[in-house]
């Protein structure tokens, strides 16, 4: 039994159940549009012309396996022809006129076929309620359809990233099914609707600019991407973050929105021709955590694709490979000695590598620590020289930062914690490894934006490094306002 006639059958006696002789939903529809023929509403009628209409209107439906379970259901309430004589849907149609203040094409939610099968329902004048039952069906599946696309695309974005980028590892919230019956009972449409407009200060900052007409062609699709990238974020940056945008390739302590530190760093290679020098991928990946604690002269537990790709074939040519690095190799958690070792065994793709701590340690005298799966964080290198190039697209995917001093001391919060750090950070001698916890966490975000603003809300542009933007663009155009 369709979840619609149930709503058909039974939200009279829901709202009107104190009385003796509750209204039926004919007699809702009567009153509503003044018409007495529709007293005589036959529910088994209606489904018949309900599947009819939905079979037609499949292809154009935006969630088409979702209308037909939400059809097919029998729990709970229904769509939202419930809201048909309480505003709801004139709201709801002003909000998708609208959707052009997101970037978005207002017919991409059915707006016009909405508002032609409403003014048709309205000005309906019949005898016989059987001509109304297509336009009732027509207006509650492309009503449904609409409201849950537009609530999606506002809250989660109209493409998923990780559809899009191997390397997109910032959770992902979608829409779902639990999700859609939640949002086709909530009792005001109105203010769900208010209520998932982006609050993101830079996302409102992008929609003015897109809304005042002074960009050019290239510029509106370059905020265009924006927008739509700030929708998958979800939320406002935090008062206080640190922020490494990939394509600047730079990080930016952000106070209050504006920035009080920045630096160059060094991002992952990328197999893109036009920016990497050996034609690998070891791009930076676009994600989020909280930094909460620092190694100073950090060891470097080498990760097993290094191993396999550069340190047996550098051991295998030179058997003093290891100890000219300072490296040390482990065979089921006990140090083996290289000379007793036959490199060309196979069993030495087992090894586990280390790098003790030292000025040739790759990951300098610190790293800045953000829990996450993919052993990515922040560090400092002793490859000095690169942070001068305007490619700093070099690394293995890690964040290489060029003032590692002023970061630790803005994370440690502490002078004399900081006056510590920065001298054994800076000094020639190789000193015992320790890890500092940070008593103030701070929120660190590594994102892809050629686009974005400076301070003075200008915007600012930087090279598509990993080639990500032309994705995108593709994926959106279909969605895109003219």
């Amino acid at each position: 039994m369709l979840r619609f006639l149930i709503f058909l059958s039974f939200v009279s006696v829901v709202f009107f159940s104190c009385r003796e002789n509750p209204p039926t939903y004919g007699d809702v529809l009567a009153k509503g549009f003044e018409n007495k023929s529709y007293k005589d509403f036959d529910t088994t009628a209606y489904v018949k012309i309900f599947h009819e209409v939905y079979h037609k209107e499949k292809s154009k439906l935006i969630n088409p396996s979702w209308m037909k379970e939400l059809a097919d259901s029998t729990e709970g309430m229904t769509l939202i022809s419930e809201h048909l004589f309480d505003g709801s849907i004139d709201t709801l149609l002003a909000y998708f006129e609208r959707s052009e203040e997101h970037g978005i094409r207002s017919s991409y939610f059915h707006t016009s076929a909405i508002k032609e099968t409403l003014f048709s329902l309205r000005k309906l004048k019949t005898k016989d309620v059987a001509a109304a039952y297509p336009l009732l069906a027509k207006l509650d599946l492309l009503s449904t359809d609409g409201l849950i696309a537009y609530v999606s695309s506002l809250k989660y974005g109209v493409v998923n990233p990780k559809r899009l980028y191997g390397r997109y590892f910032v959770p992902q919230k979608r829409m779902n099914y639990s999700k859609v019956v939640r949002l086709l009972d909530s009792v005001k449409i109105g203010t769900v609707l208010t209520d998932i407009q982006p609050k993101n200060q830079f996302y409102v900052k992008f929609q003015n600019l897109l809304q005042s007409g002074n960009l050019s062609v290239t510029q509106r699709s370059q905020v265009l991407m924006v927008l739509e990238k700030l929708r998958w974020m979800g939320q406002d940056f935090p008062e206080k973050y640190v922020f490494v945008n990939i394509p600047e390739q730079r990080l930016h302590i952000i106070e209050d929105g504006k920035t009080s530190q920045s630096m160059n760093v060094c991002v992952g290679e990328t197999e893109n021709p036009a920016y990497s020098r050996k034609g690998e991928n070891h791009e930076t990946p676009v994600m989020q955590g909280m930094l909460d604690a620092m190694q100073v002269n950090p060891v470097w537990n080498i990760p097993n694709s290094i191993v396999k790709k550069e340190i047996l074939a550098s051991v295998r040519n030179n058997p003093n490979y290891l100890a000219s690095r300072n490296m040390v190799a482990y065979y089921k958690g006990k140090q083996v000695d290289p000379a007793t070792v036959n490199w060309n065994s196979d069993s030495v793709e087992n090894f586990r590598f280390k790098q003790n701590p030292g000025s040739d340690n790759s990951l300098g005298n610190v790293k800045f620590l953000f829990e996450n799966p993919y052993s990515i964080y922040l560090h400092d290198t002793p490859a000095k020289q690169m942070f001068g190039q305007s490619n700093r697209a070099v690394s293995h995917g890690c964040v290489r930062v060029e003032k590692p001093v002023d970061l630790a001391s803005y994370l440690v919060n502490n002078e004399k914690q900081a006056e510590k750090i920065a001298k054994e950070i800076t000094t020639d001698s190789i000193s015992k490894s320790r890890w500092v916890t940070l008593k103030r966490q701070m929120p660190v975000y590594i994102t892809y934006y050629t686009t974005w603003l400076d301070d003075g809300e200008k915007i600012v542009t930087y090279p598509d490094i990993y080639g990500y933007d032309q994705r995108l663009k593709e994926a959106l155009k279909k969605y895109w306002a003219n």
